[in-house]
């Protein structure tokens, strides 16, 4: 199935990322964002949302992890990985990542140890819940693929 994958699945995937990614960073800046206005870069605007730099830096990590995700998730790349040595690897890139892009776009000053805390443990949990969506999903289309099987099995 993978094999069949175009230029459209991988524009499909930065644009869901993309999405996520943006509606994670609107209810922060509507959360944290007149405390966080001025700090750094990534809440400029405060409250009022998101710079159009802010927005072009996010897209590229969207597109940024979606190629760690080709390579590391699919078998074309990394066959003898187990799931738990590519889920780490994932986590880690993305993280070192994302640490490049603060000190680069000055997402929030690089000696602050709580902005730093706070990136790890929100990213943490983000990853958490990537994690388990893409358990479930993938729980979802085996069964999918068993009840298929069976059907076939049972002509």
């Amino acid at each position: 199935m993978e094999d069949n994958k175009t230029i459209f699945n991988y524009i499909g995937q930065v644009f869901t990322t993309f999405g996520i990614t943006i509606l994670i960073f609107v209810a922060m800046a509507a959360i944290i964002g007149e405390e966080a206005e001025g700090y750094g870069t990534l809440f400029d605007l405060g409250k009022r949302g998101l710079s159009l730099a802010t927005i072009l830096e996010l897209f590229a990590v969207s597109i940024i992890i979606t190629i760690f995700r080709d390579l590391l998730f699919t078998d074309k790349w990394i066959k003898s990985m187990s799931i738990f040595a590519r889920n780490t690897v994932f986590y880690v890139s993305v993280s070192l990542m994302i640490a490049l892009f603060v000190v680069i776009f000055k997402w929030f000053p690089v000696e602050d140890f709580k902005a730093w805390l706070g990136f790890f443990i929100s990213f943490s949990i983000c990853s958490a819940i990537g994690v388990i969506v893409s358990r479930l999903k993938e729980k979802a289309e085996d069964r999918k693929m068993n009840k298929a099987l069976e059907k076939y099995n049972n002509r």
